[in-house]
Formats: structure tokens, C-alpha cells, sequence
């Protein structure tokens, strides 16, 4: 009898072991889903507007000051690593896909990586440099763009986004913006 109530009552253990799993090692399940911006989206944030041309008379010559598109995207993360999510790996697809686009194939870029204030500033500040390594790297090995049009930089939460509490989720982004050919 033992026997056979062990037996019915083993799928009820099984699915309460699994509850515990999802309740306590489910960090990641708690997480919003991310938001994919596409490809196409991503290519008209990040082209750089056509020059305006007027006849207005200068006097005096202003300096040219490159103007920078940029866009941030919700590139996800493992938990204080530079580990990229299957998450992750959605949006760099979209991501890849317009760099290698013929409308940004000769344009350079900034990836800048950024944390919430959670923990300490100077763990905060390498964690976010090699979240943007690990995103260029990425680029470079999937899709073929050229090392010399990508550079990386990471800002910790140095730059936070002023409509979000410092230690929002929001603030763990990568941002990616046009930089000047002679960068």
C-alpha cells in the first residue's frame, strides 16, 4: 500500500519541486521580457540626417560638429556577468542585421555599455565595459562587421535615464550611437 501511494502522490512531488525551482532559482523568470526593436527601426534611429542647406548669410565660418544618432536597446545579460541572454541574442540579430545594412555599412559606432546603481561603482563600471566588449565581440564574430567600425565603452551608472529610479531595471542598457569616421 506504501507502494502505491508513493506512486500517486510522485507527479505532486515532482511539480512542487518544480514550483520551488522556479520561485527560488528563477531570477531570470522575473525579469519583464525584452523589448526587440527591429531592424528597420534601428537603421532609421541611427542614420544621420541630411545636411540642411540655407541662404542665410554667415558672417563668421562655425566649426562642423558631426551630428550623432543613437539609440538605446534592451540587451539582456546573465545576472553580474557579461553573458549573453538567448534574450540578448533576438536583438543583436536585429542589431547586426542593420550595421550590415548598405544604409550604415560605412558608418562608425559607439556600443556603450550602462548598469543600475545597484553594488559598488567601480564593480558597476567593469561589469559595463565588458558588457559592451561582449556585445562588440559579438557583432564582429556573427556578423562580419569590420572591428574598426565599433568601438566600446562603459559608463557603470554614471549616465543614468532620469525618468527611472537609479537601480530600475531600465538602467541596464547598451547604447548604440554614431561616432564621427575618424574616431
Amino acid at each position: 500500500m506504501n507502494e502505491t501511494r508513493r506512486a500517486r502522490h510522485a507527479p505532486v512531488r515532482r511539480l512542487a519541486s518544480l514550483c520551488i525551482l522556479l520561485v527560488v532559482g528563477g531570477g531570470a523568470l522575473a525579469d519583464p521580457p525584452a523589448n526587440v526593436i527591429d531592424s528597420q527601426r534601428i537603421i532609421q534611429s541611427l542614420k544621420t540626417a541630411p545636411a540642411a542647406h540655407t541662404r542665410s548669410l554667415v558672417v563668421e565660418a562655425r566649426p562642423a560638429t558631426p551630428a550623432t544618432q543613437k539609440i538605446s536597446l534592451d540587451i539582456r545579460f546573465a545576472n553580474d556577468s557579461d553573458r549573453l541572454t538567448d534574450a540578448a541574442h533576438t536583438q543583436l540579430a536585429e542589431l547586426g542585421t542593420a550595421l550590415s545594412s548598405a544604409e550604415l555599412a560605412q558608418t562608425h559606432f559607439m556600443i556603450a555599455g550602462h548598469t543600475s546603481a545597484t553594488g559598488a561603482a567601480d564593480h558597476n563600471q567593469r561589469l559595463s565595459e565588458s558588457r559592451a566588449r561582449a556585445v562588440r565581440s559579438y557583432l564582429v564574430a556573427h556578423f562580419h562587421i569590420e572591428p574598426q567600425r565599433l568601438s566600446s565603452v562603459g559608463y557603470g551608472a554614471a549616465q543614468p535615464l532620469p525618468d527611472y529610479p537609479p537601480t530600475a531595471l531600465e538602467q541596464r542598457r547598451v547604447e548604440i550611437s554614431t561616432v564621427p569616421a575618424a574616431f
